[in-house]
């Protein structure tokens, strides 16, 4: 399993190469800390996922711009708590 931040400026993004993406508010070190939503890769632009797998090499430009696009629309949502615990918990916001 590899994972791979991403610094945006609604949350710090770590995505993993094992289906899924941990939301933690900006400038939070990620070591041993419980990410404030935890989203599937399904979540993510259909151009960078098949179902729950990654298409794309985890530094490649497509899922950099998909991760920028999923957190300006959901990260601050995400970091506040109010789109629930997401895989985890009860809400999972769709792809639109």
């Amino acid at each position: 399993m590899a994972r791979t931040k991403f610094a945006t400026p609604e949350a710090l993004i770590v995505i993993s190469t094992d289906g899924y993406f941990d939301v933690f508010p900006s400038g939070e070190r990620v070591a041993n800390a419980r990410p404030a939503y935890r989203g599937t890769i399904d979540q993510l632009d259909r151009d960078v996922r098949a179902g729950n797998r990654l298409t794309v090499r985890p530094d490649s430009i497509a899922l950099r711009v998909a991760v920028a696009s999923w957190s300006s629309d959901h990260g601050a949502a995400a970091v506040r708590g109010d789109l629930g615990a997401g895989r985890d918990g009860k809400q999972v916001v769709p792809v639109a």
